[in-house]
């Protein structure tokens, strides 16, 4: 399942590269990044550590959005970076439009992960809320 998950993402991010419009493309790997990993997050986490995780994403700031210098930006160059010495190192010279077009991608895929993620840790946060509310109400009638 794993390998399966790697080659969808490599698969979406090849078609970003040869499609009208690309966003798609990275917004679709976003979701599923999102949503399996909001799976594995809200069934195995604590309570303690789910309301960490809401706690540390809602502190990622909407900026990062852009190419201005975020916490994200960065990373996605320094990927790009180590991945381009990689592969001169062994001979193989890459195409940089592409290679920034992807870059691209993968920021826009990061951040859709990120807000799927957030999103089901607050629906999950909510839900328990309800439920405790709900228990309180039917012990103290």
């Amino acid at each position: 399942m794993g390998s399966l998950w790697v080659i969808t993402n490599i698969a979406l991010m090849a078609l970003a590269a040869y499609v009208a419009y690309p966003f798609i493309c990275s917004i679709t790997a976003g979701l599923l990044n999102g949503t399996i990993l909001s799976i594995i997050v809200v069934a195995r986490a604590s309570d303690r550590l789910q309301a960490g995780t809401t706690g540390l994403l809602g502190g990622v700031s909407l900026s990062g959005l852009r190419n201005d210098g975020s916490l994200i930006w960065k990373a996605t160059q320094n990927l790009h970076t180590f991945v381009d010495q990689a592969l001169m190192a062994v001979g193989i010279k890459g195409n940089e439009p592409i290679h920034d077009l992807i870059q691209q991608h993968v920021l826009y895929t990061a951040w859709t992960g990120l807000f799927v993620v957030m999103a089901s840790l607050i629906a999950e946060w909510v839900r328990k809320s309800r439920s405790e509310e709900a228990g309180e109400i039917t012990r103290h009638p």
